[in-house]
């Protein structure tokens, strides 16, 4: 995509598209509802409300057929350029962790596959079982057969998970990269910050050893491998941390439980990409409506999940994240 590319009617759509979102006192609406089936309710007056479901355990059937019209919608804007797969590839290699688990298992992983990839699940299993990678040309098959050998030789599932995680962020690395976007790159470089720095609360709050963050490590990011290193043995992260761009962000919020940072790194990223909405000529906003979509997705995710376990209206609120709207 050549950077001085614009994208008049592509803007325009998914300026007309944002109506669909839904906005924080939406949300918030959700939250205070006195039980799942009330949320749902107020759901279905929504966007997500064109997938009809017989009760408040099949909400993510909504979630998931909303989401794939979403990305069918958008990509249709931009139909030439690849600049729409990057924000999938998360989906392709979801689907690939899924599918490996349940081949070494032999339990079907079905409820855990997701739509919204560059790649359609049954094409995906059928070259999986029959490792054709040439037929998956985005997918790295040389991490997947080391995702299944480590498998083989521990028969733990993490190895699964980090190999194929650290191969999900070189491809949309890559990708960002060939596409020439400052701001998608930007983007990415943050995302692959913010995961390493989510592994690093995880694995120091779990006392695991160096080992399991130098093997969860994924590429892509503007802060090194040694600096984590350094944050990993020091007796205040935080403090090393302060040196980065996420001072503030690590120092305000890291200290407060995983569940805490967690949102604030979502909140985090949702401020970047509201920059997008004084673009209008380039393709920013489109980007930005994925990852608006994908937020208010998790959102009501963790709205309906906490209703369904009754949870304190209070604490289903401080886990919303900011909306685009």
């Amino acid at each position: 995509m050549s950077k001085n590319k614009i994208y008049p009617f592509a803007v325009a759509s998914v300026r007309s598209m944002e109506n669909s979102l839904m906005t924080k006192q939406k949300l918030m609406q959700m939250a205070d509802a006195k039980t799942a089936e009330e949320a749902l309710r107020i759901l279905s007056d929504s966007a997500y409300g064109k997938t009809q479901i017989k009760g408040i355990y099949e909400f993510e059937k909504m979630i998931g057929n909303h989401l794939e019209e979403t990305y069918q919608a958008v990509a249709g804007l931009i139909p030439q350029e690849t600049f729409i797969d990057i924000f999938l590839y998360k989906n392709d290699y979801h689907n690939i962790k899924v599918l490996l688990k349940e081949e070494v298992s032999k339990a079907s992983g079905k409820k855990f596959l997701i739509q919204g990839g560059t790649i359609p699940i049954e094409t995906l299993r059928k070259n999986l079982r029959e490792r054709n990678y040439i037929e998956l040309p985005n997918i790295n098959g040389e991490a997947v057969e080391e995702a299944v050998n480590m498998y083989a030789k521990t028969h733990n599932g993490r190895y699964i998970d980090s190999i194929l995680d650290k191969a999900c962020f070189s491809t949309m690395e890559k990708a960002a990269k060939k596409l020439g976007n400052a701001y998608v790159s930007k983007y990415v470089q943050m995302l692959a910050d913010i995961t390493n720095l989510k592994t690093l609360l995880r694995v120091k709050k779990m006392d695991r050893d160096y080992q399991v963050l130098e093997e969860s490590f994924v590429p892509g990011g503007g802060v090194g491998l040694e600096f984590f290193s350094r944050a990993f043995r020091s007796d205040s992260p935080v403090a090393v941390l302060k040196e980065t761009p996420y001072g503030s962000l690590c120092e305000d919020y890291m200290d407060q439980g995983f569940t805490v940072f967690e949102k604030a790194c979502d909140d985090y990223l949702m401020e970047y990409i509201k920059d997008a909405k004084y673009k209008t000529l380039t393709p920013e906003p489109v980007m930005a409506f994925i990852l608006a979509k994908e937020t208010e997705a998790k959102c009501i995710r963790i709205i309906m999940t906490c209703k369904m376990h009754n949870i304190d209206v209070a604490i289903i609120k401080e886990r919303v994240r900011e909306a685009y709207v």
